[in-house]
């Protein structure tokens, strides 16, 4: 997955979920998408925005600084479960 169209998942999310505009609040995450993109890989990507729409479904919208902690423990994960590839 790349890091827009991550975005645009959580813009979708959040628009379903929330009482925000999505478009607006998902374009914080666009920096911490694109580290991941360019740190790992389109899955990793897909994880990330995976894990931070379960957190708006569920009625929570994660921070920006909060996203970036998420994108460390999908990072993380993925080191320990792929060699770090």
């Amino acid at each position: 997955m790349q890091p827009e169209e991550a975005v645009r998942q959580l813009e979708y999310a959040i628009d379903a979920s929330l009482d925000e505009i999505g478009q607006r609040a998902a374009a914080g995450y666009r920096p911490t998408f694109e580290r991941v993109a360019a740190d790992a890989d389109g899955a990793a990507v897909y994880d990330l925005a995976s894990t931070l729409s379960d957190e708006v479904a569920d009625g929570d919208c994660p921070t920006p600084a909060e996203a970036n902690a998420t994108a460390e423990r999908v990072l993380g994960d993925r080191a320990y479960t792929d060699g770090g590839a």
